[in-house]
């Protein structure tokens, strides 16, 4: 097993033990759902910066949510917050075959014509800078889910994978809202 492997199972497991801690919390009436307060871990691959020091830390991932879809909709969307502590891009995600059958990292933008049509796109990744907040919302960049395999309904959840421009995954549980 390769370094690189190691440390990817080792990201895939701290994941699979946040998100089954989570769901082994009660049912008191806590007015912050886990979705907001879930902290995503991902992997780091080793680089050294011009100091040569080791860049480290934890991408976080808060409010991950998916908006609901209507029966015949084939499309749809999530949306989250992303934090990193170094450089980095979100450059895919992946969500199950089960969930849709191809997922897309897009924004959504006035088209160049003049016709003041807002359109949606993919991009090649979105820059997460050091420390900054980057926002994936409606009417912004976003998650496509094309092809959905069912309609997306309140109180359902999907699990979505982001792959970031150093290698890291951040496997993140999104909960399905009303827009």
């Amino acid at each position: 097993m390769t370094p690189r492997t190691h440390r990817a199972l080792v990201a895939l497991g701290i994941a699979a033990l946040i998100a089954g801690a989570a769901a082994c919390g009660d049912d008191d009436d806590d007015t912050t759902s886990s979705s907001e307060t879930t902290a995503a871990v991902a992997e780091e691959t080793t680089t050294t910066d011009a100091e040569g020091e080791e860049p480290g830390g934890e991408v976080t991932v808060e409010d991950a949510w998916a908006r609901t879809s209507p029966m015949m909709a084939a499309n749809g969307a999530a949306y989250m917050r992303i934090t990193s502590p170094v450089d980095d891009r979100l450059v895919a995600a992946s969500v199950s075959p089960d969930v849709a059958m191809t997922t897309e990292v897009h924004e959504t933008s006035m088209s160049d014509d003049g016709s003041g049509e807002m359109m949606m796109q993919e991009v090649d990744g979105i820059d997460l800078p050091a420390g900054e907040t980057v926002a994936l919302e409606p009417g912004g960049y976003h998650v496509m889910l094309m092809g959905l395999t069912e309609p997306l309904e309140v109180g359902g959840e999907i699990e979505i994978t982001l792959e970031l421009e150093s290698g890291g995954t951040v496997t993140v549980t999104a909960e399905v809202r009303d827009a």
